[in-house]
C-alpha cells in the first residue's frame, strides 16, 4: 500500500494547486489525491490550468491517484431537477478532468438527507443518480468510490449502509473509499471493516477525537490506523490489482479558518508517523 496526501490542506490554507503538488513531492510522497473543489473545482478551472496541473504532476513525478468530486453544492440525492442538472454538469466536468490527469478514480459524497424529504427517497434518488454516474464514468474508464461520511446527514455513515448501498447500484466500477477516522467517528470495529474489504480500492488517513470530527495529525488523536489497515489491506490490494490500480492510503487533514500551520509541516508530521506505526503503508 501507497502513502499518498491530498490536496485539501493547502486548499483550506489558501494556497494553489501548483504549490500544493510541489510541496507534496518535496515531501517525497508520490501519490496524490487532487480536491475537485476549490483550488481543483473542474467548473472553474480552465482548459489550459487543467493541462498545467497535468504537467506540474508529470514534472514533480506525481501521480494522481484520485480526484475528490466534493463541493460542498453537489448532492446526489437531491429531488430539484434543476439542482440535480447542475450536479450531473460537475460530475461531467470531474470526469473531464479525471481524464486530464490520467488518474482512474472519482470520489463521489453518496447523498445527503433533506428535512423536506423522506430518506427512503433521497436514498433512491442516490442510487439511481448513481447508476447513471457509474454508467457515464464507466465509459471513459472510471471507477466511482463511495466515501464513509461523517456528517448525521450523510446517506452512507456505516459499514451496514456502505454495503447496502454497493449492492443496490451493483456496478463492478463502483467501490468505497474507507476513511479511517470517519469509521472510528462511527465506531466500526476491526471486523466490520474487514466485510467491506474486497470493495475497497482507497484509503483515507485522518484522526479524530472520539466524538468530534477534527481531522487531525495521525497519532495525535483515537484512530486505531495499524488495526483498521491490517483488517482492510489484503483483500483491499488484491481489488486494486484486478483493476489495474495501486491502494494508495491518502493524508487528509483540514485547517480550520484561522489556524496558521504550513500544510506541508502537518503533513511532513502525518508522514512520519504513518511510516514509522504502520508497515504496511511505504512510500
Amino acid at each position: 500500500m501507497k502513502l499518498g496526501a491530498g490536496t485539501f490542506a493547502w486548499a483550506r490554507a489558501g494556497l494553489d494547486m501548483t504549490t500544493a503538488l510541489q510541496e507534496i513531492a518535496g515531501l517525497g510522497i508520490r501519490y496524490v489525491d487532487v480536491l475537485g473543489a476549490m483550488h481543483g473545482h473542474p467548473l472553474q478551472l480552465g482548459r489550459i490550468q487543467k493541462k498545467a496541473i497535468r504537467k506540474h504532476l508529470d514534472d514533480f513525478g506525481l501521480t494522481a491517484s484520485s480526484l475528490l468530486a466534493v463541493d460542498k453544492a453537489v448532492n446526489i440525492a437531491m429531488d430539484d431537477k434543476h439542482g440535480r442538472d447542475d450536479v450531473r454538469d460537475y460530475f461531467k466536468a470531474s470526469m473531464e478532468f479525471a481524464n486530464e490527469l490520467g488518474l482512474k478514480q472519482v470520489l463521489v459524497k453518496p447523498g445527503d438527507k433533506s428535512i423536506d424529504l423522506p430518506n427512503s427517497k433521497a436514498w433512491a434518488n442516490a442510487v439511481a443518480f448513481s447508476l447513471e454516474l457509474a454508467e457515464m464514468f464507466g465509459e471513459a474508464g472510471l471507477h466511482l468510490t463511495y466515501e464513509l461520511e461523517w456528517r448525521t446527514c450523510g446517506l452512507v455513515q456505516t459499514v451496514e449502509q456502505m454495503e447496502t448501498m454497493l449492492a443496490d447500484v451493483d456496478m463492478p466500477n463502483v467501490w468505497a473509499n474507507v476513511d479511517l477516522g470517519h469509521a472510528a467517528l462511527a465506531r466500526e470495529g476491526v471486523e466490520d471493516l474487514a466485510r467491506i474489504a474486497d470493495r475497497t480500492i482507497h484509503l483515507h488517513l485522518s484522526d479524530n477525537d472520539t466524538f468530534l470530527h477534527t481531522n487531525d495529525i495521525p497519532g495525535t488523536a483515537a484512530v486505531p490506523f495499524a488495526r483498521y489497515i491490517r483488517a482492510i489491506a489484503p483483500r483491499a490490494e488484491d481489488a486494486c490489482r484486478e483493476i489495474g490500480e495501486t491502494l494508495v492510503a491518502g493524508i487528509e487533514i483540514e485547517l480550520d479558518e484561522g489556524d496558521t500551520r504550513q500544510p506541508a509541516d502537518i503533513v511532513r508530521q502525518a508522514k512520519d508517523w504513518i511510516l514509522a506505526n504502520v508497515p504496511e503503508v511505504e512510500l
